[in-house]
């Protein structure tokens, strides 16, 4: 399985690539296009100084985006409240917690006392027992 991603990948990159210098060989060495889209009419191939500067600009912030701003919604917008939600519920079940420690505390006490009371007189018939 793990051939298969990694042929399927490098198809893929050689597509790119491939895409990338035919459309360079279509702009830079063909005769001009002329692309008319819903009325508006554009003229490609001439690639001067500013078309390069539009389309490096692009790039960048197509970039920034990709690299910067989509992983931070995914982290802001799944994540945190996830981190939220999961909070409150520590938060609930702490209290609730905190709340049973509070009403059995006498119960707890008195549970405590009685440990405490027949462990010595279990020691003490343990003592008695073996000094006899």
């Amino acid at each position: 399985m793990k051939t298969l991603f990694k042929i399927l990948f490098i198809a893929t990159a050689l597509l790119v690539l491939l895409a990338m210098f035919g459309g360079f060989a279509l702009l830079h060495h063909g005769p001009g296009m002329h692309v008319v889209l819903d009325d508006g009419e554009f003229f490609l191939g001439g690639g001067g100084l500013g078309d390069w500067l539009g389309a490096s600009l692009g790039l960048f912030i197509a970039g920034v985006v990709c690299v910067v701003v989509l992983p931070l919604v995914l982290l802001l917008g799944v994540a945190l409240p996830l981190l939220i939600v999961g909070g409150v519920l520590a938060l609930v079940v702490a209290s609730l917690l905190g709340v049973g420690v509070v009403f059995g505390s006498p119960l707890i006490l008195l549970g405590l006392l009685l440990f405490v009371v027949l462990r010595n007189r279990s020691r003490a018939n343990a003592a008695k027992s073996t000094s006899v």
